[in-house]
Order: C-alpha cells, then structure tokens, then sequence
C-alpha cells in the first residue's frame, strides 16, 4: 500500500515524466540539467499565507501566479528560524541554525571555512556567482558573502549603528544591479542569490499598491510581486528563462498581531515558520504541480546540487524536495532571539503534517491541519503527541553557543575592564514565557516613538520603568544607552552600555561600537581603543574609524592616518574616517589638503544618501576659515550647526569668526545663548566663558563662567 506521499509523488513524476522526458519513477532517477543557470529568489519576510497561490484573497501578485504556473509549488514548506540572517544561512548551506552557528541577525558570524555553502559548491564547478541583497543584515561582512564572485551589499546602517531592521535598498534597485551582473556572465553556467527586503516592516507599499489594498503589508506583498516580476521578465528578455532552475522563497513568515506579535523572531506559530516555495525546472517541468508533503529550507540546497549534479556535502539532514521520501519525520524550528534580545526563554518547536509542538517556559501543542490558525492549545489532551515529541526534541542541541566573533582574547580584555562581572549564564535557568511577556514589548515600543519624537527626557523613563520589571531586556537597555548618548549624557550611556553587555554579552561586538564612543568622549582612551578592537574583530569598519579618532585625540597622527584609510573602504565608515584624514592634515597646516578630502566626502555622501556625521561641515569652516574664505567658512559653520545642534565647537569656532570680521557684540551674544540651549550643560557654559575670553570680552566671560558653576 502507498503511503500518501509516495501517491503525490507519483502524481508528480508523471508530470516529470509529460514534460521532460523522464523514465519511470521506480528505475530512473530524476533528469540532471548539468550547467543550468539557477536562480535563488528570497522575498523576506513573505507569509505564505498571504499569496494567492496559497489561497488568499487580499491582494493581487500576477508575476507570482504566471511564475506559479510553470513551477512546483510546495503547499507545507518551513522556515527552521524566523531571523532572516540564520534563515538564509539555513538556505544556502542546507544546516540548521545550531549546525551552521549563527543563531541571531547580531552578534555572530559566519565560518564559511567550516561550512560548504551552495555558492562555493557552485563556483567549484565553473559556476559564476553572484548575489545581490536589500538589507543590511545580510552584509557581507557577516561571512555570508563567501563563495560569491559578486555580492552588492552597499548599504549603511543609520549614524553607523548596528540598526539592521531599519536600513534596507528598494528592491528594484536591487533587481536592476543583479540584472547589470546576469547580462556580464549569462554566457556561462551562473548562480544568482537574489534578495528583495518587501515586505518586511516598516511598511510602507509605493503607489498605486498603498492605496489599493488595505492592509499595508498587502501592499508590500504586491511591491515585491512587481519587484520579482521585472527579474523574471528580464530573464526571459535574455534567453535565460526557460533553460533555467528557479526557486522562489522567502526566509520565514510575519506576526500581523497574531499571538500578540506584530511582526517576527519572538513567536514560532506557523505564520512566523509557514513560507511559500516554488520551483520551476529547466523547460517548466512538472509545472503546476502542487506537493502537499511538509518540507524545510534545509532541502534546497540538496534539491539544487541534485539537479545539477553537483555532490552535497555529507551529513545533510535535508534531501532533494524532488525525492520520493520525506525528509523527516518532523522538522525542526528555533528562535533564540527572545533570550537573546530580551531576557526571554528561547523557542523551539517541531512540526509535521498534523501537528506542531513548541517548547520554552511552557508546552503547546496544535493540530495545524484542523486548527490552522494554531488557536486551539491541544498540550493538556494530547499528552501522548507532547511526550513524544518532547522526547525528540531533546536530540537538538538547545545550548546557547557564544559567537564566534567574540574571540578568547576579547572575552579577557572584557573581563579584564571589570565588563562582564556578576554576569551569569541563562543556560539551564527558568526565563519568562515570551508570549507571556509581550506586553513589555509594547511599551518599549511606546519608549522607541518618544524618542524618535524627540521627547528624549520621557522616553529614557518609560525604558527605565520597563526594566525595573525586565533587567535582562537587552533591546531596552541599549536603546536607553542610545538615546542618553544622543543626548550628551555620556557618563549615563556609558553606564548603561556596560549594562546592556552585561546582559547579553553574546551581543558585545554589537554593543562595543556604542560603548567605544562613550569612552572616547570621556577620554577613557585605553578603554575606548579596546571596544573599537572588539568592533574591528567583528568586521565592522566602524572599529578602524573609532581607532583612528582615538589615534587622533592621542596625537598619533600616523595611526590615526593609517586606521582612517582602513575605514575609508567601507560606506557606513568613510565620513568619519574623512574627518579624522582632514583634521590631521589641519593640524600638518595642510589646508588646501584638509578642505579636498572633506569637499569630496560630502559629494559621495550626497550621492550616495548618506547621513551627514558630526566636525564633517565644522572641519570643512575650519580649513575655510583658515584659507581666509570666511563667508564660505560661515555658511560651513550654520551647515553644521543646522545638522548637529549640540556641536559646542561649531558655534565657538562660528564667534571667533564674528570677531574677525568685527561683528556686533549682539550677534556673538545671541549665538553663545543658542548654543547653551541647545546643551545646556556647565561645560557649555565654561567654553563660552572661553571664547569671550578669546575675543576680548572678560566682563562677558565672568558671566558665563558663573553661569557653568
């Protein structure tokens, strides 16, 4: 008797069998295409649920439903982590998250030395590879990229932080280079990962889809339709289409306030784990076909090689989706972001055809084909299913590994800087229930918009009043650190940095870039210099730029020249490593020099969108002013001021000039006074006793410096 998989499977094959040619299932393998192009398509954060192709209503994908036509379409398929740099690490090495070891978007990198990524199979064989992305989480710099010929990741994180959720490309600009890159190598056999960020949040759909659907996410879902449609069709412009393996995926599902989560990493129902997969085979074989059997990104890797005939590393536990057997029994999902990020247990979870178990502070248990929806908990009447699978699930490794970015040496320096005391593993211990707990993320939210308000003062006590509750709310603790340094409260955000790493100290190579500056602006050097070195052993050019500025206060100008040019590479990095280039070349009273560097930083950063950084216009005044071009160096000073309003310097440099020109006391008066509003701290306050001073003005001093006592 045939088990029901083996009855699709044959249904299948007999479409194999129509449209390729293919032997009879039972005495001949599944048709290799050796040398065909393949295309990776991941639309992040795609709920399969929400594709017409899997039954929905809300929204329209026309490039979807064409493509769909052509292709397998695999009704069950899983996410094992619902983060999308694990995920699609998941998806090109065929490993589970604890296998291939990044367990987060932050903290973690990539041993591409160990693993065998399906890039690297690809360009073994002559294969040209290529990538392109749309977010910054998945940066080359987080060992991703290895394998890969071509990988276009330009994108910068916001005032070079590590704010992954936030900086991300449209993806028709991806589409268009990944396209540039396809027409350079589709003469020979290639391997494209592409890579479209809709519909991840925040969303926020172009015409005509924000006011066509409305739920906004819809509105993204169709954006990425358009986005994926114009790929397709330019594959189809070039010959490429119809010869070539495309697989269509997205990385895991999305929380529309199911469960209480709005969007995705905390919660592992099946909205977060359920995602579309397509695959249409060179000449569109088997097309149409629909495979009910529950499958896992652990098997496209497999499937691929597979097709064409490319060995898979061994040890695999996935297999080609074009095997008649399933892959398991039950497949395997994790999210270690609540405790990472949060202080939360983590979540693991199992599901199969009928049900899906998940285990953290409690156990659930649902009847996915009955209940779909996943709202009927089924752990107290099933007790046999939650032994069962209890059992199996203790045969994954649920230990919490430390990165592999913080090195031996690292953790010391740490120790050593009184860092990590009083730190105590969460291995083993009893954390709160994250389902339980998802009020709290509410109100850190409510704390995040303040601040984006500017209503600084309010939104560092809403974080302060979460904590209280959730000490080891890691995502608080920094952005209450963020929002003290924005602030000019450094010896508050240096404290609360250190508390921050002391609660997740698997994130310290994330958390040392803003405990680095910290120190830098209490001129705690030797402190500084070994956070920025933690930074720089986790890849992020953002350390060399901090060690060039710490070179520089310490009047290495060697140094500070070398770690600029270190960081002038890297796009999130090469402003401030301008600043540090220009003010050695002020200081070698090389002005002309100083003001080149600086007039071409601000041209790339116009070009290429990016965020102005603090002394860029202030340096640019300087070396004007030097140069004797005051009403240039004016407008640089206001420029500065405009962006950086609590930059003490700017102002100060801004009266000298008014001196020099013989300006009205009134005027120098009313800049000091704006300058103090802006920071009114007494060491502003000092510093205009001092430029009074500067320009003649003792009575004017004794004012202000009684006013910083």
């Amino acid at each position: 008797m045939k088990s029901p998989w083996q009855s699709v499977w044959l249904g299948a094959l007999a479409a194999l069998v129509l449209g390729s040619g293919l032997g009879c299932a039972r005495t001949k393998p599944v048709q290799r295409f050796p040398n065909a192009p393949i295309v990776l398509i991941s639309i992040d954060t795609l709920r399969a649920d929400h594709l017409p192709a899997y039954g929905y209503k809300g929204v329209q994908t026309p490039h979807l439903d064409r493509f769909r036509k052509d292709a397998i379409l695999f009704e069950n398929a899983y996410s094992h982590v619902p983060l999308t740099l694990p995920s699609h690490l998941t998806i090109l090495t065929g490993l589970l998250p604890f296998e291939h070891g990044v367990r987060d978007n932050l903290g973690y990198h990539f041993d591409a030395a160990s693993h065998r990524t399906l890039q690297r199979l690809l360009k073994d064989r002559g294969y040209a590879t290529g990538g392109a992305i749309s977010a910054w989480v998945l940066r080359g710099a987080s060992g991703i990229s290895d394998g890969f010929d071509f990988y276009e990741d330009r994108l910068v994180a916001p005032n070079g932080t590590d704010a992954a959720g936030s900086v991300q490309r449209r993806g028709d600009e991806t589409a268009a280079l990944a396209t540039a890159w396809i027409e350079g190598v589709k003469q020979q056999p290639f391997f494209l990962f592409f890579h479209t960020y809709e519909p991840h949040a925040p969303y926020d759909p172009p015409e005509p889809y924000k006011s066509r659907f409305p739920l906004a996410y819809d509105g993204e879902v169709a954006t990425s339709d358009a986005v994926v449609g114009r790929l397709l069709d330019n594959l189809r412009r070039l010959g490429l289409y119809d010869r070539a393996i495309i697989v269509v995926l997205s990385d895991h599902g999305e929380g529309l306030g199911e469960h209480g989560e709005d969007e995705h990493g905390i919660l592992l129902y099946r909205w977060a784990l359920h995602v579309p997969l397509l695959l249409k085979l060179p000449g569109s074989a088997a097309a149409g076909t629909t495979l009910s059997t529950p499958v896992g990104l652990t098997d496209v890797l497999p499937t691929l090689t597979s097709l064409v005939g490319v060995p898979a590393p061994a040890g695999l536990r996935g297999r080609s989706l074009l095997t008649p057997e399933p892959t398991a029994e039950h497949l395997y999902a994790e999210t270690y972001y609540p405790r990472i990020h949060l202080g939360w247990s983590e979540l693991r979870s199992l599901v199969d055809a009928r049900f899906q178990y998940i285990e953290g502070a409690k156990q659930e248990l649902y009847d996915v084909a009955r209940d779909p929806k996943e709202l009927d908990d089924q752990a107290a009447a099933q007790q046999a299913a939650v032994s069962a699978r209890q059992a199996e699930l203790k045969r994954y490794p649920a230990e919490l590994a430390t990165p592999t970015t913080i090195a031996a040496e690292d953790a010391a320096k740490l120790a050593a800087l009184g860092y990590l005391e009083g730190v105590a593993s969460t291995n083993g211990r009893t954390l709160p229930d994250p389902r339980a707990s998802l009020p709290a993320l509410t109100e850190v939210k409510a704390g995040f918009r303040l601040a984006a308000a500017g209503r600084e003062t309010e939104a560092v006590a809403a974080l302060r009043a979460v904590l209280k509750r959730y000490p080891d709310f890691f995502d608080a603790r920094f952005e209450l650190a963020e929002i003290l340094a924005r602030t000019g409260r450094y010896a508050e955000a240096y404290d609360a940095y250190k508390a921050a790493l002391k609660t997740s100290p698997s994130l310290a190579a994330s958390t040392a870039l803003g405990l680095g500056r910290m120190c830098f602006k209490l001129k705690r050097w030797d402190e500084a210099e070994a956070n920025a070195r933690l930074v720089v052993s986790a890849n992020n050019p953002q350390g060399h730029a901090l060690l060039a500025q710490i070179a520089l206060a310490r009047d290495d100008l060697a140094t500070a020249e070398r770690e600029a040019h270190a960081a002038s590479a890297d796009s999130a990095a090469s402003l401030t490593a301008a600043v540090v280039l220009a003010e050695v070349a002020i200081r070698q009273e090389r002005f002309a020099d100083a003001l080149a560097v600086l007039t071409q930083a601000k041209q790339t950063a116009q070009a290429q969108h990016l965020a102005l950084v603090p002394d860029l216009d202030f340096l640019r005044g300087d070396a004007l002013a030097r140069l004797g071009r005051y009403p240039e160096a004016e407008a640089a000073f206001n420029q500065e001021i405009r962006s950086f309003p609590r930059n003490a310097q700017a102002y100060t440099r801004l009266a000298i000039l008014y001196g020099l020109q013989h300006r009205r006391v009134a005027e120098v008066d009313r800049l000091l006074e704006t300058m103090f509003a802006a920071d009114p701290r007494p060491e502003t306050a000092e510093l205009a006793a001092k430029t009074l001073a500067t320009l003649g003005d003792p009575r004017g001093a004794s004012a202000w410096r009684r006013r910083s006592k």
